[in-house]
């Protein structure tokens, strides 16, 4: 038996061993891949470079524009989508509707494009919303509606169906036992969905290329009806137009948007640790 044990002990020590080496050429190649991708640009940064419009056909001045619609964009998408993916989440979890579950799956697994598609013709086309922040928005908050409502949905199953039952059992109605004491005690699991889908929208260009970005913008948006730049479809733009010409603001727009990338999910990555 013992001779058995120290086998089972070298093999778990192997083991450990080949999974922190994996571990350590992943991150590795992760980390490689983020300084190759974020450092190229920092040498542009500037303040003209952040408060300026674009310049001589886009080949020069800044990406202000490109910053605010991308904050606009986030900021209205989520807007939409958490409070619909928090509702969908609790129905999914206090009712037993499997077709609305197995619909939600199915979403999850569009690709982005398809999104666009749909929202150019539902939203730009048919509702005549054109191309604008809302008919943007609307089609972001579809994408991220299932990374809600199926987070929602598995933190609200794992809580203890004791509690749900004590305060029934206290002449408590359905939506007190939910509104009043489920949804708060899932509050830190809505705020870090909400920062891990503004990290996803805020990094998306199928879908805003369709739906709400335009190639170049003289004013800033006057209403959620008016188009905008974003630092995604600015960067495709630019790469896809004017090739190495404008690799340089190419370069600094990448970096600060995986800067905006990082920081939204630094800020998620906190509010899960104060969960634990």
């Amino acid at each position: 038996m013992r001779e058995i044990d120290k086998s089972r002990i070298a093999e778990n020590r192997k083991t450990r061993l080949a999974l922190r080496i994996l571990t350590y050429i992943i991150s590795s190649l992760i980390v490689a891949l983020f300084l190759l991708a974020f450092v190229p640009g920092l040498k542009y940064w500037s303040w003209e470079f952040f408060t300026q419009f674009p310049k001589e056909r886009m080949t020069g001045g800044g990406i202000f524009p490109a910053i605010l619609g991308s904050i606009l964009l986030t900021v209205t998408s989520l807007a939409i989508a958490i409070p619909l993916g928090v509702l969908l989440g609790i129905v999914l979890s206090e009712y037993n509707l499997t077709y609305i579950k197995f619909a939600v799956t199915i979403l999850s697994g569009i690709p982005s494009v398809v999104y666009g598609l749909f929202g150019l013709g539902l939203f730009c086309i048919t509702m005549n919303m054109r191309t604008s922040i809302l008919a943007g928005a609307l089609t972001l908050s579809l994408m991220v509606l299932p990374v809600i409502s199926s987070a929602i949905y598995e933190v609200m199953r794992a809580i203890p169906r004791e509690l749900r039952e004590a305060a029934y059992a206290l002449g408590a109605r359905k939506s007190e036992v939910i509104f009043e004491m489920l949804v708060p005690s899932v509050r830190n699991t809505i705020l870090t969905v909400s920062f891990v889908s503004a990290g996803r929208v805020i990094g998306e260009t199928a879908p805003l290329i369709l739906t709400a970005a335009v190639f170049y913008a003289t004013q800033l948006p006057k209403s959620l009806l008016s188009p905008v730049m974003t630092m995604p479809t600015h960067i495709y733009f630019l790469t896809a137009a004017y090739g190495s010409s404008a690799r340089w603001m190419a370069e600094g727009t990448a970096s600060v948007l995986i800067l905006f990338i990082i920081l939204v999910y630094t800020i998620a990555f906190m509010f899960r640790r104060e969960k634990k």
